[in-house]
């Protein structure tokens, strides 16, 4: 069953959490949409299970979130999102949270693939302008993601630190990323530990942006497979960035920048 509720109600009111085996549905957000979620707004503490919605945990306006648990969303676990159907700028803290099961489900149970989604915790402000995003990520963990643990995207400014991130270990359908800035992001990583974020298949992008080394595509020549980070910064300033004191271990690669000059 899914509850169909405007976007517009759902900035003026505190917290909704749907009924068991229901989901809420977002007609836009600055992630696309419709969408579906478990709850907006939700504070904790308290558990999300958010089997068969496609966001745990959806925010919209300013908040302090302790102690929730959220798992077995299909995109992402907790969503704060300053640039939806009401652009709005907010600053959202994040402490003590448990984010995990953030991917792809058969029949309930949490069965990751190489679908490029699955995130556990994103911070958004959509496309510029818009308004900012801001906050903080402490104290939680964050695990069992399909694609990343942690996306601050699109010029939001989030401190991300004293958190564990844990990805799946080698496999061979999906680049993971531990914690990702990208698109002008800004903020803080410090103190964090990251590991387990290990891709190995074949695939990749040739420098003319074709796709080399799946079925039926040529192999990728050295240097043009994709590859897992710790810690990833993507089409960013590094010098936005202050970062340090991470334990980075067990990924493919522990940090990597790619800027818009790579890009192209």
């Amino acid at each position: 069953m899914i509850l169909s509720v405007s976007v517009v109600a759902v900035g003026v009111v505190r917290a909704i959490v749907s009924p068991p085996g229901t989901c809420i549905t977002l007609l836009t957000t600055s992630r696309g949409g419709p969408l579906t979620t478990k709850a907006v707004n939700e504070a904790g503490p308290g558990t999300i299970d958010a089997t068969g919605c496609d966001i745990g945990d959806y925010i919209t306006t300013s908040m302090t979130i302790t102690s929730l648990n959220v798992h077995d969303a299909d995109k992402y676990g907790i969503f704060v999102d300053s640039g939806g159907a009401v652009p709005t700028a907010i600053t959202v803290t994040i402490t003590g949270a448990t984010v995990s099961n953030i991917g792809n489900h058969v029949a309930g149970s949490f069965m990751p693939d190489g679908s490029q989604r699955g995130i556990g915790i994103i911070y958004d402000s959509g496309t510029s302008p818009a308004p900012l995003a801001s906050g903080a990520i402490t104290s939680s963990t964050v695990s069992a993601y399909q694609k990343g643990g942690i996306v601050i995207n699109h010029n939001s400014n989030v401190n991300t630190t004293d958190t564990t991130v844990t990805g799946q270990g080698p496999v061979v359908y999906i680049a993971q990323n531990g914690i990702q800035y990208s698109r002008d992001a800004q903020g803080i990583i410090r103190g964090n530990t990251v590991s387990n974020n290990y891709y190995t298949g074949t695939a990749g992008l040739l420098a003319d942006g074709s796709s080399c080394g799946f079925p039926m595509t040529p192999p990728c020549p050295p240097g043009r497979r994709y590859f897992s980070t710790g810690i990833l910064l993507f089409d960013i300033d590094p010098s936005n960035i202050q970062r340090g004191q991470n334990d980075l271990n067990g990924n493919q690669r522990n940090f990597a920048v790619v800027t818009e000059a790579a890009l192209g």
